[in-house]
């Protein structure tokens, strides 16, 4: 055990985590970076098949849009490639499959007008809300008072549309619908750039991905501070006064002048903070979820439902893989299809078990049985099955973070209001793209200015003092 001494001690070296402190260190200041695992990234979690092959086993893909993120990556001398949308994808409902092209699937009139109707009201309350300051919406309480599963329930006309809605939506917030606030479903729509840059592979959230996987974000930043990042680490207390914060952790302590958080909120309660936290605070990291969801991959020697004119993907109304994409490296040299499980179906399908949700081989048996249904007797023999599941790490609570009815009116800006010498950062607290790679820069970046602001200001004070 050791002590040091900096300006700032940052808390996580997840992307947001690292933002900061790489900010902070281009500003002079002098930081440390303290990580309870024993690897940079966060949720960004690179998974190696061999032969310089890897796909993502946590957040994946950035879009037009994402400014602060795709800027970071420039930055970092990383590059991008497009998700594989060459060919047609596949729309498969009640045993019937249909090819299609571009983002909307093959829908009968009157469920194509059922989903156009939900959208446009969906899109017209989310303008309504502040991005700021979304609890001071006119209907805040009411939207926050309902989840968006019930919303969906009561305003969509058709169950196929409704169906669509919960798949894409369950994917985006890795959480059941019926648990998730509406206000803070319209806020992100409207942050989000509105439900089609959502949904969207082309033009959307899902365009692009990070050759060599998006952990590669967070270990070029590791990279460049080098030994101020601490790893194998976890913090267990963190006390402040009015001089300074003390942070102890399994390797090192640290005296700092400030201290960046950037955890999800419910992962913080691991740490012991000295005073109280305020009672807005302090619920808010009780109350909060964490999506539980998992990633499933199917890798192939090769692509070959491109050979068909296939992109790979589909909608369906399957058990497992209710959405599926083509994660295939850039140059198609293995080929790898990726869906989506959470704790109960991503979307269309009904005939989930315990032992589905329990046992791996079950759910892998499961997988291959619907991807074989959508691809043929080729998707039944992968050369390698994967699954990562966030709820089994031991460090982090979920995947992406998602409130409650009731959080966002009751505890309004506890996510991101410094308390004392503590600041807090993380997708959690972004504004825009809150959820999404580029929210944990922007919110990483928000965090050290504040920061770096209060630094520069006690130096001119002190120095004013010396004069």
């Amino acid at each position: 055990m050791s002590e040091q001494r900096a300006d700032v001690v940052v808390i996580g070296a997840g992307v947001s985590g690292l933002t900061a402190a790489r900010r902070l260190t281009q500003a002079d200041h002098s930081v440390v970076v303290l990580e309870a695992d024993s690897r940079v990234g966060g949720r960004t979690v690179n998974l190696d098949l061999g032969n310089g092959v890897i796909t993502e086993g946590g957040g994946q893909w950035v879009g037009p849009g994402q400014d602060r993120v795709l800027a970071l990556i420039d930055e970092l001398g990383l590059r991008t490639f497009d998700t594989f949308v060459d060919g047609k994808s596949i729309y498969l409902r009640n045993g019937r499959a249909r090819r299609y092209d571009g983002t909307i699937p093959p829908l009968r009139p009157h469920v194509l007008a059922d989903y156009a109707q939900a959208q446009l009201r969906l899109e017209r309350m989310a303008r309504s809300v502040p991005l700021e300051a979304p609890w001071t919406a006119r209907k805040a309480r009411e939207w926050d008072a309902t989840t968006f599963g019930g919303w969906l329930d009561a305003h969509t006309f058709t169950e196929e549309t409704r169906q669509l809605f919960t798949l894409a939506f369950t994917v985006a917030n890795s959480e059941d619908l019926h648990s998730t606030s509406l206000l803070q479903q319209l806020f992100r729509i409207a942050a989000c750039g509105g439900i089609d840059h959502i949904v969207n592979i082309t033009g959307g959230s899902q365009e692009s991905r990070v050759v060599g996987g998006t952990q590669e974000i967070a270990r070029r930043m590791a990279d460049d501070l080098g030994s101020q990042v601490v790893l194998g680490s976890p913090v267990s207390a963190v006390t402040y006064d009015e001089q300074e914060v003390l942070v102890r952790s399994a390797r090192v302590d640290v005296r700092a002048q400030r201290a960046i958080v950037a955890m999800a909120p419910p992962d913080v309660e691991r740490i012991r903070i000295t005073p109280d936290l305020p009672v807005r605070r302090a619920m808010l990291q009780r109350r909060w979820a964490s999506g539980s969801e998992s990633k499933l991959f199917a890798v192939y020697d090769r692509p070959f439902w491109r050979e068909q004119g296939l992109n790979g993907q589909a909608v369906t109304d399957l058990p497992v893989a209710s959405y599926v994409v083509d994660n295939s490296p850039p140059d198609g040299s293995v080929g790898i299809l990726l869906t989506f499980v959470g704790t109960a179906s991503s979307g269309y399908g009904q005939n989930w078990s315990d032992a589905l949700l329990d046992d791996p081989q079950v759910r892998r048996d499961a997988f291959l049985a619907d991807l074989t249904t959508i691809f043929g007797p080729q998707a039944a023999h992968p050369t390698t099955y994967l699954e990562k599941t966030w709820s089994h790490e031991p460090w982090i609570s979920g995947c992406v973070g998602s409130r409650p009815p009731g959080l966002l009116t009751q505890y309004t800006d506890a996510d991101r209001r410094p308390v004392g010498r503590i600041h807090w950062a993380g997708t959690e607290t972004a504004i825009v793209n809150q959820g999404y790679l580029d929210g944990a820069v922007s919110a990483g970046e928000r965090a050290a200015d504040e920061v770096g602001r209060l630094l520069e200001t006690t130096t001119i004070t002190s120095a004013r003092s010396k004069s």
